[in-house]
């Protein structure tokens, strides 16, 4: 059941034209914000609920293969109240952006 819930609000986030951002203040006022590594993150907001790895392009044999992100889903309390979707995606081991929807919005 948990799985799917962060398949659909995988969903929304992607059809949500605000969703995108570079930052994002979780209570207690800590920020996730672009740059920051693996290690940073979890030490904020601890291990994911849900981890998915996404590879683009096909390795064509001739030393090039496709590139990988990871995201990170959470559901977790924001600064300015209520609780929210939260994906981080990493490319290597860097955040490269941030999605974030309010829950039941």
């Amino acid at each position: 059941m948990k799985w799917l819930l962060m398949i659909f609000a995988s969903m929304v986030i992607s059809y949500s034209p605000t969703a995108k951002a570079c930052s994002f203040r979780i209570s207690g006022g800590e920020l996730i914000r672009c740059g920051m590594t693996k290690i940073e993150v979890m030490n904020k907001i601890g291990n994911p609920d849900m981890r998915d790895r996404q590879t683009i392009g096909v390795n064509t044999g001739f030393g090039r293969g496709g590139r990988s992100a990871e995201a990170w889903s959470y559901v977790v309390k924001g600064d300015i109240g209520g609780e929210y979707y939260l994906t981080v995606l990493f490319s290597g081991n860097k955040v490269v952006e941030i999605e974030t929807q309010q829950v039941r919005r």
